[in-house]
């Protein structure tokens, strides 16, 4: 039998409801004329669905069956509810203010994969017990991140682990997997996953398989080395004995597009060579958006704007504004005259050229995005001004100006 299903009308919608303290019919809950998809990969049929407390007790034709609550679900699907592969809402289920998961609740969405990108707390019993006690809105599959545990163990220092500090990250790794871990992630773009050596990764995923954990990599490279770093979560998962799912796959940049086919060749190959690996991948077609300036911050993965961080008074400007005890009107009046004073540095030559160089290059210790991914991987969303931008990629843009990016 299967737990809870939702019903889907159009986008998707959950019709929401409370049976306290009612108990009037054979079923808590009946939902009748539906066309039902249950996930097994067969036709849809019509019939009706009985529930009582949690659990779906009879599917089929229940008329003439009485319920507490009765759902008319004529011209609608029902289904199970969603698994999303990929969240990074771990710190929402903890705050009380968004542990319903709404959010994910209103798409259809049940059950989130928590802890992806390495970046996972390995405080597994802790965290079950917070979200246990305070409720959360979602079913929650944690995995333990890669990144968290080795920045435990050895900070972020640029190099190998040694073998005592090895031993410490798979001790903790361990720990997590008997709380109850479902597997481990890794983001190998970022510090201080990218210092670690496969074979370093394959010690401590076989830690994973010794609980039939599971492996899900952000991957080293997700723009010319797609294929490189696919390779790599193959291996992973080859010599560790794990089953690995690489995180939303994707070659960014349009000069590496044609490098997708060969991806998902190597993916299938191994496959029919009895290695289970597979991948997630966003059901559209961009990987993040902000806004073209992160004023608080001056930098960001979806912004590529940014000015040298010693520059006054841009500088002392962000320090005021992540004052935790700043009034929100006193913070979006130092937003204001952040962009007025920026109007006038671009003004000034000798402070736009630093800021190009900002922009375009970076420092050797953080590089910009722009230099790391190109004007070719950002796109204009929303303008509100330049309405006829909208939906057009950076570069192609500056082709039809006839103008640098």
């Amino acid at each position: 039998m299967f737990k809870r299903w939702l019903i889907i009308i159009s986008a998707i919608a959950i019709t929401m409801f409370s049976l306290a303290g009612c108990k009037s019919g054979e079923f808590d809950i009946l939902i009748k004329n539906g066309t039902i998809v249950d996930g097994s990969g067969n036709p849809s049929f019509s019939g009706d669905i009985g529930i009582t407390g949690d659990t779906i007790v009879e599917i089929g034709d229940l008329s003439g069956r009485t319920a507490a609550k009765v759902i008319d679900a004529k011209g609608l699907a029902v289904s199970p509810g969603f698994i999303d592969m990929h969240t990074h809402c771990d710190g929402g289920l903890g705050r009380p203010d968004a542990n319903a998961n709404l959010n994910y609740l209103i798409q259809g969405t049940t059950t989130v994969v928590t802890g992806n990108c390495g970046d996972g707390t390995f405080k597994i019993a802790e965290t079950k017990d917070k979200w246990e006690k305070q409720g959360i809105g979602t079913n929650a599959v944690h995995l333990v991140g890669f990144g968290t545990v080795r920045r435990s163990v050895m900070g972020v220092e640029p190099r190998d682990a040694t073998p005592e500090e090895l031993d410490k990250i798979k001790e903790i790794v361990r720990q997590a997997m008997r709380e109850g871990a479902w597997g481990m992630s890794t983001g190998l773009e970022y510090i201080p996953g990218r210092y670690a050596a496969t074979e370093e990764i394959i010690e401590v995923t076989k830690v994973v398989g010794e609980f039939g954990g599971v492996y899900a990599s952000h991957q080293r490279n997700e723009f010319d080395r797609v294929p490189e770093s696919t390779q790599e979560t193959i291996r992973i998962a080859e010599e560790a004995g794990v089953r690995a799912n690489v995180s939303h796959l994707k070659v960014c940049r349009k000069d590496y597009w044609g490098k997708m086919k060969e991806t998902v060749d190597l993916i299938n190959e191994a496959r029919e060579r009895g290695i289970y690996v597979t991948a997630d991948m966003y059901p559209y077609d961009r990987a993040g958006g902000g806004r073209i300036i992160s004023v608080t911050r001056n930098a960001g993965l979806w912004t590529p704007f940014r000015v040298p961080e010693d520059m006054e008074p841009f500088a002392e400007m962000r320090t005021k504004m992540r004052d935790k005890a700043l009034s929100d009107a006193d913070r979006e009046k130092l937003k204001e005259q952040y962009i007025e004073e920026l109007a006038k540095a671009l003004s000034n030559k000798s402070k736009r050229e630093q800021i190009k160089q900002a922009v375009l290059v970076g420092t050797p210790e953080n590089p910009s995005e722009v230099a790391s991914v190109g004007w070719d991987c950002y796109g204009i969303v929303v303008s509100e001004k330049n309405t006829d931008l909208n939906g057009k990629i950076l570069s192609d843009i500056a082709k039809e100006q006839k103008r640098e990016p």
